[in-house]
């Protein structure tokens, strides 16, 4: 039989202790070449005011995949995306936003989870949920791998559905004393700090700017959606680590400055194909990946590599240490098999017969 997990029943089976050990073992098997990426892409359609007179401009539908295998666990998932995106602008940023499109305004986001034993599909899972951890777990990792041991102060740039679990996992890892948060929107810091405070018990303090809250601090996350830098190279200090959900978070600059800086899978962030050309999506060909740079792209470590002792990461309190994360489908095929293993022994899912997605032999040729 094949599960169906959605987001109330990930909900229930997902912990931050789950999610930070099996993204660990599966950067470390990327590091040994037994876990390995597809290259990621979003595919556009161009949509129109017409069809959505309250969205931005440009509107899009947006295909995304990232696909990824880890050998340990004869497992291949494949997260897709069917969304139609927009672009808006806010407190002086660009920012990206998804329309509820469908008849009932819902959203389209799925993990198929195989087997690469025999090919059947194991289990399809919302991606909602599962969304933000695999990504906070991931800039968690790089907290413990990259962070000098006493850092106790974070800065968080966003206050919405990502910086959760960004304060979830990064508390897991380090003992903090303070978390510094900034937002554009003054109501929405103060009630997540309110908020975050007690979840976590780490006093949360909301900043009036982005620069505030990274002075002082021992390390610095990003979590906005915002296709253009919010944190300036002028702004880091000595000792600090840094990392966010997309590079272009920081300044180039800003990531110049990082020795070592790291990546969770070398790569630009997306191949983008797009019907009508690709210049009229916003972020297109602001990624920084194989730009003019001091950074040598395609020599720079894995977080796996630090993981495993092939790169020895930091190796003095006042480097400023940094982590480019993007999404990758290793991260994906991880958490999407612990959450299998653990909807089956807890009984949780709903089954649906495996045969229906497989074909008898007289088809194949």
């Amino acid at each position: 039989m094949t599960l169906i997990l959605d987001n109330p029943t990930v909900e229930q089976l997902l912990t931050v202790d789950d999610v930070l050990d099996c993204l660990e073992q599966a950067h470390q098997d990327l590091s040994s070449g037994q876990a390995v990426n597809a290259p990621p892409y979003r595919v556009f359609t161009p949509r129109t005011k017409e069809e959505f007179p309250e969205a931005g401009d440009p509107i899009h539908h947006s295909y995304t995949s990232l696909t990824g295998a880890i050998a340990r666990w004869n497992v291949v998932c494949d997260r897709i995306d069917s969304d139609i995106i927009h672009y808006v602008w806010q407190d002086g940023f660009l920012r990206e936003r998804r329309l509820p499109a469908s008849p009932d305004r819902k959203f389209c986001g799925l993990l198929i989870l195989y087997s690469s034993r025999t090919g059947e599909p194991l289990a399809f899972i919302h991606d909602g949920y599962l969304q933000k951890f695999r990504v906070a777990g991931t800039a968690a990792l790089g907290t413990k791998y990259l962070a000098r041991p006493d850092a106790k102060v974070m800065a968080l740039i966003g206050s919405g559905w990502q910086a959760q679990a960004e304060v979830l996992c990064n508390a897991r890892v380090r003992q903090l004393e303070r978390i510094r948060v900034y937002s554009p929107t003054p109501e929405h810091r103060r009630a997540f700090a309110e908020r975050w405070t007690e979840e976590v018990g780490v006093e949360i303090e909301p900043v009036d700017s982005a620069q505030k809250a990274v002075r002082g601090a021992d390390f610095v996350i990003t979590a906005t959606n915002a296709p253009e830098p919010v944190v300036q190279a002028e702004w880091l200090e000595p000792g600090q680590f840094v990392t966010g959900v997309k590079d272009l978070e920081l300044s180039l600059a800003a990531w110049e400055r990082c020795d070592p800086l790291t990546v969770n899978r070398p790569g630009p962030m997306w191949q983008r194909y797009a019907i009508g050309g690709v210049e009229v999506i916003p972020e297109h060909g602001r990624d920084y990946w194989g730009k003019p740079s001091s950074i040598a792209w395609d020599a720079l470590p894995l977080l796996g590599d630090v993981m495993t002792g092939r790169h020895p990461g930091r190796t003095s309190p006042e480097q400023i240490t940094g982590l480019i994360l993007r999404g990758d489908g290793v991260q994906f095929t991880a958490v999407g098999m612990r959450l299998y293993e653990r909807a089956r022994e807890r009984g949780l899912g709903t089954e649906i017969p495996t045969e229906l997605f497989l074909q008898d032999e007289k088809y194949i040729p």
